[in-house]
């Protein structure tokens, strides 16, 4: 079954700005394996830190604070892998595909670790911010401290049928769209319509998954912005609107001149050529493979 139904965000990236199409990101950036390793090093470090605070500090049996370090690495590993960003980089749209979504999707691990999910989080961002003096975002605590949510998000997607593909499929797109729709709700979710009656693919060239992995990169960190200006959900929707637009259309260097739509539109057309030709090479495979 393909689980990685609506999972396009989230394998590279790299940013501009929707103004000015400039490569200014401070919350993460395109990364080499080094800078990837460099982020892993630092995460495990502070796991370093957290297992020994932990257990000196707050006197958490060894089994809590095991689970506590690998529910702590699984963040780690998505945010530096996926994001190139270490944990103190993280924005909300991050934490509550992390927690609702990938780590459902990913963990594997016995129902006691992943139902502590939460707790292991909170526990491990205070160590955070008395150790290395992290500031927490304040939207923060109120997403791991609902435990009774993540629960519920868990149990719906495990109690998906796993012998009847067609019905796991429409219940896994259910499950997908709820989180949609509360990301939707919250100024979240970049919105799938592009404007000119496009919209993005379910299924991306390459171009297209980057491109839109930026365009939600940038208007998460536009959204941060516009909270900060203390406006109403609705008022910061236009703003975030009228920008993604514009950047969709904005010519931008890095591209040869061409906007992000236009790049959009040109792979799409070299995908429907392919086919033709993919089907040529596998007649002439077919055909030598029979001497």
């Amino acid at each position: 079954m393909n689980e990685n139904y609506k999972e396009s965000f989230y394998e590279d990236d790299f940013d501009t700005g929707f103004k000015n199409g400039t490569n200014d990101s401070q919350d993460g950036d395109s990364g080499s394996e080094a800078d990837t390793q460099a982020l892993l090093d630092l995460g495990y470090e502070q796991l370093d830190g957290y297992m020994q605070w932990a257990e000196d500090s707050l006197g958490l049996p060894t089994r809590t604070v095991q689970q506590d370090c690998f529910n702590a690495e699984m963040l780690i590993d998505y945010l530096a892998n996926s994001q190139h960003k270490s944990v103190a980089q993280i924005n909300e749209f991050e934490l509550r595909w992390f927690i609702y979504s990938h780590y459902i999707r990913k963990a594997q691990a016995d129902e006691e670790t992943e139902l502590r999910l939460p707790a292991s989080l909170q526990r491990f961002f205070g160590y955070l911010e008395k150790a290395n003096h992290e500031l927490i975002a304040d939207w923060l605590p109120a997403i791991l401290a609902d435990e009774d949510r993540f629960a519920k998000r868990r149990h719906d997607y495990h109690k998906l049928s796993s012998e009847d593909e067609a019905a796991w499929k429409i219940g896994f797109k259910e499950w997908c769209d709820q989180l949609e729709d509360d990301l939707d709700v919250r100024c979240l979710w970049l919105p799938r319509e592009m404007g000119s009656g496009l919209t993005w693919n379910l299924v991306m060239g390459w171009r297209e998954a980057t491109l839109q992995e930026e365009a939600n990169r940038l208007w998460q960190r536009s959204r941060e912005e516009l909270l900060l200006q203390c406006l109403d959900f609705e008022t910061i929707r236009g703003e975030l609107m009228a920008e993604y637009l514009e950047w969709l259309d904005t010519p931008q260097t890095k591209l040869e001149d061409s906007s992000p739509r236009d790049v959009v539109l040109i792979e799409r057309m070299e995908a429907e050529e392919t086919p033709a030709e993919s089907e040529l090479d596998e007649d002439i495979d077919s055909d030598s493979s029979r001497y």
